[in-house]
């Protein structure tokens, strides 16, 4: 019976430099060319060791292959179920935005929560809904991919667009739930 690993050759998965060329795991082809274009998953506890932001899970498409070496780049971010369930409580609203903002490098879709600490108005909702896009455009868009994705492991554009909006009503958390790049920059 013939190995069905025969001929096949195992292959590295890098992530992005930013990341700092972390090997996210391993594939194996028999030419280099099929890996182009997989989409791999990964935590970012397993990238950087922070387990405190375990509800995070990163997404990169494999560009290149170099030695043996699948190069990758940023392909978007999602946040667990778990996670989104355990945040959104009774008595409180829940309030989605989707939106697709234009980086300096690529174009991006961005999708956030934001969760107040009581129930709102509906009124109240669209004004806190109209901020939150308003705030995401005019931070993002200023940004490279790079850098966005900074912030977003960081947490300092979450904290800086929930204490904006907390003047309009207090919010008990805002997360940027998923995000998917619509165009690769070369």
């Amino acid at each position: 019976m013939p190995s069905k690993l025969k001929g096949k050759e195992w292959y590295q998965i890098v992530a992005p430099k930013f990341f700092g060329d972390f090997v996210i795991g391993e594939t194996i082809a028999i030419e280099p060319k099929q890996l182009i274009g997989r989409v791999v998953e990964t935590s970012l506890t397993d990238i950087t060791g922070d387990a405190t932001k375990y509800y995070l899970k990163f997404y990169f498409k494999i560009d290149d292959v170099k030695d043996k070496k699948a190069v990758t780049k940023f392909f978007g971010h999602d946040c667990t179920r778990d996670f989104l369930a355990r945040i959104v409580r009774r008595r409180t609203t829940r309030i989605d935005t989707n939106d697709i903002v234009k980086l300096k490098d690529n174009k991006i879709r961005i999708k956030s929560i934001a969760i107040s600490n009581r129930r709102v108005s509906e009124e109240v909702e669209r004004k806190i809904r109209k901020n939150i896009r308003e705030l995401i455009i005019e931070n993002v868009s200023k940004m490279k991919t790079e850098e966005f994705v900074r912030e977003i492991i960081d947490g300092k554009l979450q904290q800086k667009i929930r204490k904006a909006i907390s003047k309009v009503y207090p919010l008990r958390h805002f997360e940027f739930r998923k995000t998917e790049v619509l165009s690769l920059p070369k």
